[in-house]
């Protein structure tokens, strides 16, 4: 049970990371993120345009979803003091937040292989990981080697 616990507040801590980022580096992220998958998915011109309004569209409902989930669970206490109901609550609702992440990635992996052959559409998924490990390493660095971190503006 503990080990549950420790994972529902982690994703918490992530959740409200993420949504607290999004000031006035988020638009630097976005293009991080941009170049990062372009780069590593090797669009053609051609996929490129049926691709990015696609991706920005999961983009738009996988934000939705983690804002809906962060926004139930905004009375639980901080300090992770929680009882068991509000416990099982937490639980509840980040199963409903996976189930939904997993259900919006299916429906856009149909999307996408309309027009990307499943070999760029793994790349896609691995690109993604590899992003955010790179964002998560920067940041806990203290940004990009040299001080500063890659999505605040100079």
């Amino acid at each position: 049970m503990k080990t549950i616990f420790t994972l529902v507040a982690f994703f918490f801590v992530f959740a409200q990371t993420s949504v607290a980022q999004e000031g006035q580096g988020n638009e630097k992220i976005e293009q991080l993120k941009i170049a990062f998958i372009t780069k590593h998915l090797k669009l053609t011109t051609e996929e490129a345009q049926k691709f990015w309004p696609v991706y920005n569209q999961y983009e738009a409902e996988k934000k939705q979803v983690r804002q809906s989930t962060i926004g139930s669970i905004k009375e639980l206490k901080e300090d992770g003091d929680f009882t068991n109901a509000e416990a099982d609550q937490a639980i509840i609702k980040y199963i409903e937040f996976k189930s939904k992440d997993l259900d919006l990635t299916k429906k856009y992996i149909s999307e996408f292989k309309k027009f990307l052959p499943s070999t760029k559409i793994a790349k896609l998924v691995t690109a993604e990981e590899r992003f955010k490990k790179m964002l998560a390493k920067q940041a806990q660095q203290g940004g990009n080697g040299n001080g500063q971190k890659p999505w605040k503006n100079k």
